[in-house]
């Protein structure tokens, strides 16, 4: 099986642009497209979730603030009896002490632990009492937010729906990308698929042929092992529009090729070391045999490109093949 390195394009687009639902983002196309298919039933069973949780934990902080407040009322009991007996015992001896020094230090004992008395006894309590404050102060709150809270889980659901409405072409799109990357991960170990290519100058290159200055290309595919490297580019076209659309589409591609060796040429010593690139076009609406837009851009369906890739003679070595890997795995930013 072929490394697989980062998802589809579209597929990010798509996982970037929704919500989180039910606590998390989604991570596959699969995700999404079952979010999609299903939103309001899913939309009905958050509501009723999050009610749900939402009542479960306003009665466990009712009954944590019941717990507490028992054990409040308890510690302050204790401490009134504690309390209460040591005065008592200060007034006993204040009268009972033979000595007039001692009863005088009793009773002046007496009379400050009577002053203090209030915060003798729920001082030490101040701890439980804290808690009690605050596991009050968040069963309030999740009463008052409750209904904020559904309608937030809500509206991530509704929002995110309406995103994937508005781009259902890049939904339709990350389908078709991902079967290519599904069909060229049947590769040998020895090929690399890496999607979603991103180039960026930090100085736009001159493309003289179109007089054409190219500060960033995304790129849908490239495929290297020992047979070469290869651009692709999926279209979830009609045939026709292949044929229509001909001449944008190979300005598109040949723009990625130039792009590509502008990325990379700094990396080699010399024209004779870069590396070829092969640019081919995967139509996923099907194509005849044998069909190019021009003499160097092939049209396959992925279901071909497998055998279009692997079935050729060895022009790359092991070395080769991790250093053009290595040089579009770092940065997408590129000095120039």
């Amino acid at each position: 099986m072929a490394q697989i390195h980062r998802i589809s394009g579209s597929t990010k687009y798509l996982i970037n642009g929704t919500c989180r639902v039910r606590g998390k983002k989604f991570e596959t196309l699969q995700e999404i497209q079952q979010f999609y298919d299903h939103h309001e039933q899913i939309l009905a069973e958050i509501k009723e979730e999050i009610s749900r949780q939402q009542d479960q934990l306003i009665l466990d902080l009712t009954n944590e603030e019941i717990r507490l407040d028992r054990q409040l009322q308890e510690a302050i009991a204790r401490q009134t009896r504690e309390v209460d007996n040591t005065i008592h015992e200060f007034s006993l001896k204040s009268t009972l002490e033979p000595g007039f020094l001692t009863r005088t230090g009793y009773r002046l004992r007496y009379w400050i632990a009577l002053a203090l008395r209030n915060s003798h006894i729920h001082g030490p309590c101040s701890g439980i009492s804290n808690n009690l404050y605050n596991v009050r102060g968040r069963k309030n709150n999740t009463i008052h937010t409750k209904q904020t809270v559904i309608q937030q889980e809500c509206y991530n659901i509704e929002r995110s729906y309406e995103f994937l409405k508005t781009n259902e072409s890049f939904l339709i799109g990350a389908h078709g990308e991902e079967e290519v990357i599904s069909q060229l991960s049947f590769l040998p170990d020895e090929y690399h698929v890496l999607n979603d290519v991103n180039l960026r100058f930090d100085r736009a290159v001159h493309w003289r042929k179109n007089n054409e200055y190219i500060k960033t290309c995304q790129i849908d595919h490239i495929v290297a092992g020992p047979t070469g490297i290869f651009l692709l580019e999926t279209k979830n076209w009609k045939s026709s529009d292949i044929e229509i659309k001909s001449d944008k589409l190979i300005h598109q591609v040949q723009r990625a090729g130039i792009a590509l060796w502008y990325y990379t040429k700094d990396y080699y010593h010399g024209k004779n070391e870069q590396p070829k690139f092969r640019s081919v076009v995967i139509s996923l609406n099907g194509t005849t045999a044998g069909r190019k837009l021009n003499q160097y851009i092939d049209v396959i369906t992925p279901y071909q490109a497998c055998k279009y890739i692997a079935n050729r003679e060895t022009i790359l070595s092991e070395e080769a093949v991790k250093k053009i890997v290595k040089i579009l795995s770092r940065s997408s930013s590129h000095f120039f």
